[in-house]
């Protein structure tokens, strides 16, 4: 991948936040900013909208022969594997 994907993430209390997303050593990198933060964090957990957000963007990169099969393989292997499962309470007895 040849540039990086960002994009702003605006949340329903009207607070936003910056998400970058680099492709390092065969693996990308997930990197968020607070608006109004002066440094980047490395240890945040993505949302389900943050996931969404970068397949989305690196199949259209994939389609628009921008990004490799390698890297559409990666993402897909990491968005499964960090996308937040919903568990139904159907055993709280």
């Amino acid at each position: 991948m040849r540039r990086d994907i960002n994009w702003t993430t605006r949340r329903d209390d009207g607070s936003r936040y910056e998400v970058r997303v680099t492709w390092f050593s065969g693996t990308f990198k997930l990197q968020f900013k607070e608006r109004g933060a002066d440094r980047w964090e490395y240890d945040r957990k993505p949302s389900a909208e943050d996931w969404e957000t970068f397949l989305d963007a690196i199949e259209r990169r994939y389609t628009r022969k921008t990004a490799t099969l390698k890297e559409l393989e990666e993402a897909r292997r990491m968005v499964k594997a960090g996308m937040p499962v919903d568990v139904e309470d159907g055993d709280s007895t």
